[in-house]
């Protein structure tokens, strides 16, 4: 039987997977270069697709390094053609604290970009014109692939930045429907554009997006009917009243002492 994903390492204690597909990708991605290069296209290629996708990890890192530190428990990190996923078991409650982790990746993703920028002018200077190029494509890749996730849109970490903004002036639920509103409009943009240019990954990627804007919002639409059911019931006022045996004990005291009383009213009279 074939796996679906492999474990490469762990990081921070979160276990850091690969995809099968993403395994099958990375060879015919290389083979891109091959017209352009030759046979050493091929090797240079690998490392370019090898690079991005840690530069990827790295990313899902930065965002679980400060969701660790909110309390949250990332259960690993999975590597995928068309990115990367933390999957977590909670997530931070504070609009503060998620603006903090959703930000936290696109950071990396910038401080990525002008490390290898520099480091590609480095090997420039000392006549490495394959390495330098190589890290060049990996300084543009992590640019792109910051502005992109700075989109207002879920998945992508904008949405997430644009809730946290949003939370405290509509609440969450309303926070989070506008932005899956905006990720839904946005995808079918790309999509649309996708068609009409014959791009089809692009068209992929908006139906990814059109679908997990979708279902961010019934993640924390069922969250929210379960908080205001739970406060209902918290709040419900419930008027208990006593058992009918304590209501016939009760009637049955009260004839007693009415009795007792009149009884010694006599007697203190027959006395005088």
């Amino acid at each position: 039987m074939i796996k679906r994903s492999y474990l490469l390492t762990h990081v921070m204690g979160i276990p850091v997977r690969v995809h099968i597909t993403l395994i099958i990708l990375l060879p015919i991605l290389a083979l891109q270069f091959v017209p352009w290069f030759g046979t050493a296209g091929f090797l240079f290629g690998l490392l370019c697709a090898a690079g991005v996708f840690v530069c990827v990890a790295l990313h899902e890192l930065g965002h679980s390094w400060v969701a660790i530190r909110k309390g949250c428990h990332v259960r690993e990190i999975m590597l995928l053609p068309i990115g990367g996923v933390a999957k977590m078991s909670n997530m931070p409650s504070q609009p503060k604290d998620e603006f903090l982790m959703a930000a936290a990746g696109p950071a990396v993703s910038g401080i990525l970009a002008l490390l290898c920028r520099l480091i590609g002018g480095l090997f420039t200077l000392l006549g490495l014109a394959p390495l330098a190029v190589l890290f060049f494509i990996l300084s543009a890749i992590n640019l792109a692939l910051l502005l992109f996730n700075l989109l207002p849109s879920f998945p992508m970490d904008g949405g997430r930045i644009f809730r946290a903004f949003m939370t405290p002036r509509l609440g969450r639920l309303k926070a989070t429907a506008l932005a899956a509103r905006i990720g839904r409009i946005m995808a079918v943009a790309f999509g649309i554009f996708g068609l009409f240019h014959g791009n089809f990954i692009l068209v992929l990627i908006a139906i990814f997006i059109y679908q997990a804007a979708g279902a961010e919002y019934r993640a924390v639409y069922a969250q929210h009917m379960q908080q205001e059911w739970f406060t209902i019931e918290q709040q419900a006022e419930v008027e208990v009243s006593p058992p009918p045996y304590a209501r016939r004990a009760k009637s049955t005291w009260k004839e007693w002492k009415k009795k007792t009383n009149a009884f010694f009213n006599d007697l203190f009279k027959n006395w005088q």
